[in-house]
């Protein structure tokens, strides 16, 4: 997340399972909040109606992630493994984009990943 530039995060607390959540926005628009129960971490992905249509015609995102956010505003994701954080994340640059291009009129420059 630390490439991605003006992304912010805040901690939510969720009612309905009564614990904090951290949750990441961009542009005041929320990409995601994460799950974490114990050894156990999912994810649920926000998106509207104009960005999930442009989401769901990647080709570059994983056609199973494209299934599920076809379907609603949300989606749940869990993570069995590290594995699973790559495209996810692929998910996520993807909406940030959007949402850059929506803001400023012109793709968003992301910042190299340092190690």
């Amino acid at each position: 997340m630390r490439q991605l530039k003006g992304v912010s995060m805040k901690v939510l607390y969720e009612k309905h399972s009564s614990e904090s959540t951290p949750a990441f926005f961009y542009e005041g628009r929320q990409l995601y909040h994460l799950h974490l129960r114990g050894a156990e971490m999912s994810a649920t992905f926000h998106t509207d109606f104009k960005s999930r249509l442009r989401l769901t015609e990647n080709q570059g995102i994983d056609w199973r992630l494209r299934d599920e956010i076809r379907k609603r505003s949300w989606a749940g994701f869990a993570f069995q493994s590290s594995k699973d954080l790559g495209p996810f994340m692929e998910l996520v640059k993807a909406k940030y984009q959007i949402i850059g291009e929506e803001a400023g009129g012109k793709p968003r420059e992301e910042r190299p990943i340092a190690f």
